[in-house]
């Protein structure tokens, strides 16, 4: 322990030799300071007097600088006078240089004229006239072969043309015909699989849901449907009339009915239940036994088939149905368009009580005074059938020619092709044979060009002309010669000027130079000042720090120094507590620490059977240490997956807000657009199960009448359709912000009342936002719309031919 104090007051005495000496810098640094602030003072104060001396000068000079700029504009005024003088004297030289060289050049021509004759010309003449002539017939065959081949080709492509539109035109039909082929397969495999239940024509599920039906006891009155299953047509009555029922009846077919509005809402729970792809509607009324009489609406005619007299309907309740809601009694079926528009057009042939009539199954005519028709689709299938297997005979049959027709329509398409192919060769070889014939058109023309620029460029000489020239040139050379001499005086009058001008400005400049030079050494001084006060500046800086720099060393080491006598202390009780008397000793700490250690082994082979302490110590904090780094590790994790946890919910709670607001915009808009048409629907969005279900029903009285808005969209005409579809395209339009707008075709379909106000409801909706274009494509007749600066029609027209 006394070795150890030893040492430590070694290093003891070494810390406070570098104090002093640290002391002993600071009195230099300070002197240092003093004598460049001195410096620096002294030098700005000069500063501040040389900078009162140049702006002295400066000051008188500001007169004689201004005099000087005066001087230098008249000077340059006066040279510019100068040089646009002798320009104009260069341009005379020139002029005077190149009429000599012409007169020079005309004079020899003449006299070679005047030796020579003119017969050479004559001949040469002769010889292109009769080559322009010939030349000019080759292109006037080739122009017309031109023109012939020129309209053989646009005949060609107009007929390619018409080829492709052809093609394209049959393959749609192709599309369309596999389409039809493909829905009568899937319905002929559903009335396979429905075994000889007739039900099943109405669709694979029916049957199932009239068993439902019958085993709930919740019904107060048994529910009466499919409507169809009730309704057949009595024996004899053509397969055109029975299409015609079933077209009119339309979704009544597969419609239900329920005798109070309690049963209703089991009826439709019971749909809800099932989970079927399209709920029936179901109409709601009192069952009864009483039919209704019909023979005062009834359709007083004898001359064309009413369409109630051939139904057989048992139940009272679904014939009251069927002239509620399908009024057959008023519809007459009429074979053909010309039998229709000849009774219905004149008012006094139609019969009475006349709703409308069916014709050829394609057609729906309506009587005047307000006399139209539409074409209407036939979408009839033949449920009416008396049993199942005509039904099931009936779709093979038609399967059957649908894959005729289909097959029929990949020949035209083959044929169609091959006519294609056809145009596109004769019009390669006739593109060919036009540009072959241009060509050579170009080149006799070049040849023509050609013959007549040496016709002119070797025209007969005219001798007179030429002296008549040589005369004018002598004119023009009198002329210029005589300018030429007053531009020379004029010249010689300017630089005289010019110079004197040069002279004044020269005079001024130099004197003004001899100011600058004066002030000049005050600027070097001035400079030199600067340099030496940013010197002086610097300098301070720099013993500033390094005083500070001492210091602050000197405080470190007298803590240093503290801290070893602090230390000295207690190495100098710690060795007391061995031995109060201090022991010398010339060994050094390492060996005695040697000398200690070989001691502690000793002690150390005394306890081989005991397991260290230190051991022990060193892994529990080891351990310690790796514990506590994994526990902060977790609860950094912890807190890092409630925060994402937490930011994963306000987004998904943020999505779901977007999403419902998006289809409340969307479900606003629709029934907007619908209550323009005065019908009744909605959309009814299910974000789980990802499916929009489209609720439309245009009886407006529905809601007085109770009954179910969730009307089958099937059962709509096609106009209804068609609206409805208008109505839906428009609501995701808002909500979508298309820049380009497009409905191909939305019309086709509608009746006129259902495309009047679609159009007006169309054209509105696109006027009211001019941010985005709209495009309408429309087969049908545009002569009633309006024109205005911001709706455009563009009609196109087939070509003839």
């Amino acid at each position: 322990s006394w070795a150890v104090v030893r040492d430590w007051e070694g290093e003891l005495e070494e810390e406070r030799k570098k104090v002093e000496v640290e002391n002993r810098k600071l009195p230099l640094c300070e002197r240092n300071i003093e004598k460049n602030g001195d410096e620096e003072k002294n030098m700005r104060e000069r500063k501040k007097e040389v900078e009162g001396e140049i702006q002295s000068i400066a000051k008188n000079q500001e007169g004689e600088e201004t005099k000087l700029r005066e001087l230098k504009q008249e000077f340059t005024a006066k040279n510019e006078i100068a040089k646009a003088s002798r320009k104009a004297v260069n341009i005379l030289k020139r002029n005077q240089e190149t009429i000599e060289k012409e007169k020079t050049a005309l004079s020899e021509e003449i006299e070679r004229l005047r030796a020579t004759g003119t017969a050479e010309y004559e001949e040469k003449h002769r010889v292109r006239v009769e080559q322009i002539r010939k030349t000019e017939e080759m292109v006037a065959a080739l122009g017309a072969q031109s023109e012939t081949s020129s309209n053989h080709l646009n005949h060609l492509q107009a007929n390619s043309r018409e080829t492709e539109v052809r093609v394209m035109q049959l393959k749609a039909d192709k599309q369309r015909e596999r389409g039809k082929a493909m829905k009568t397969q899937q319905e002929l495999e559903a009335l396979k699989k429905g075994g000889k239940n007739k039900l099943a024509a109405f669709g694979t599920w029916m049957p199932k849901v009239v068993t439902e039906i019958n085993k709930n006891k919740k019904f107060r009155s048994p529910p009466i449907g499919p409507l169809g299953a009730h309704i057949n047509v009595k024996e004899g009555t053509s397969e055109n009339i029975a299409r015609a029922i079933e077209g009119e009846l339309g979704g009544l077919m597969h419609s239900f009915l329920v005798s109070c509005s309690q049963d209703q809402k089991e009826l439709f729970n019971l749909f809800s239940k099932l989970g079927l792809p399209q709920k029936p509607s179901i109409f709601t009324c009192p069952f009864t036994e009483s039919r209704h009489d019909i023979q005062a609406k009834r359709v007083d005619t004898d001359m064309f088939p009413v369409l109630i007299d051939y139904v057989d309907i048992e139940d009272s309740n679904v014939f009251n149905r069927v002239v509620d809601s399908g009024s057959l009694e008023r519809i007459l079926f009429i074979p053909t368009t010309g039998e229709a528009e000849s009774v219905l057009s004149k008012p006094e042939l139609i019969p009475t009580n006349t709703l409308h009539a069916t014709v050829a199954n394609s057609y729906q005519y309506y009587p005047a005074p307000n006399y139209r028709s539409y074409y209407k689709e036939d979408r009839s299938r033949g449920l009416l059938k008396a049993n199942i297997e005509e039904l099931v005979e009936q779709y093979k049959q038609q399967l059957a020619q649908e894959e005729l027709q289909e097959r029929e329509v990949e020949k035209l398409i083959k044929q169609a092709n091959e006519e294609k192919m056809n145009h596109l060769k004769q019009i390669d070889a006739e593109e060919r044979k036009l540009k072959q014939v241009r060509d050579k058109i170009r080149v006799k023309n070049t040849e023509i060009v050609n013959l007549k620029n040496e016709e002119e460029n070797e025209a007969p000489p005219d001798i007179s002309a030429f002296e008549d020239d040589l005369d004018r040139l002598k004119e023009e050379l009198d002329v210029v010669v005589t300018n030429l001499e007053e531009e020379n005086a004029k010249f010689t009058s300017a630089t005289e000027v010019a110079e004197a001008a040069k002279d004044a400005f020269n005079e001024a400049n130099e004197c003004d130079n001899a100011r600058r030079e004066g002030v000049e050494p005050l600027s070097e001084e001035l400079e030199q000042l600067e340099n030496g006060i940013k010197k002086a500046k610097r300098d301070k800086e720099y013993y500033m720090t390094k005083r500070d720099e001492y210091k602050d060393k000197i405080k470190k080491l007298e803590k240093e120094v503290e801290e070893k006598e602090e230390r000295l202390g207690e190495l100098v009780e710690k060795a007391k507590y061995w031995s109060e008397e201090r022991i010398q000793s010339r060994k050094k700490v390492d060996s005695l620490k040697r000398e200690v250690v070989k001691m502690e082994e000793s002690l150390k082979q005394q306890e081989e059977t005991q397991e260290p302490r230190e051991l022990v110590t060193q892994k529990f904090d080891s351990l310690s240490q790796l514990y506590e780094r994994a526990r902060a590790q977790v609860m950094y994790m912890d807190e890092t997956i409630t925060f994402l946890v937490s930011m994963l919910g306000q987004r998904k709670l943020g999505f779901k807000i977007i999403r419902n607001t998006t289809s409340k915009n969307i479900n606003r808009n629709f029934t907007t657009q619908l209550n323009v048409r005065q019908y009744i629907g909605k959309l009814e969005f299910d974000h789980h199960a990802h499916t929009l279900t489209i609720i439309v029903n245009p009886d407006s009285k529905a809601a007085a009448a109770a009954l179910d808005l969730k009307r089958d969209i099937r059962s709509l005409s096609g106009g209804e359709k068609s609206y409805s579809s208008v109505s839906l395209i428009l609501a995701l339009w808002n909500a979508m912000t298309p820049p380009f707008r497009v409905l191909d075709e939305f019309d086709v379909f509608m009746d006129a009342v259902n495309r009047r106000i679609s159009l007006d409801n169309i054209i509105n909706y696109a006027s009211d936002d001019r941010k985005f274009q709209f495009i309408f494509l429309t087969p049908l007749n545009t002569d009633n719309i309006g024109i205005s600066n911001d709706l455009k029609i563009i009609k196109l027209y087939k070509k003839a031919g």
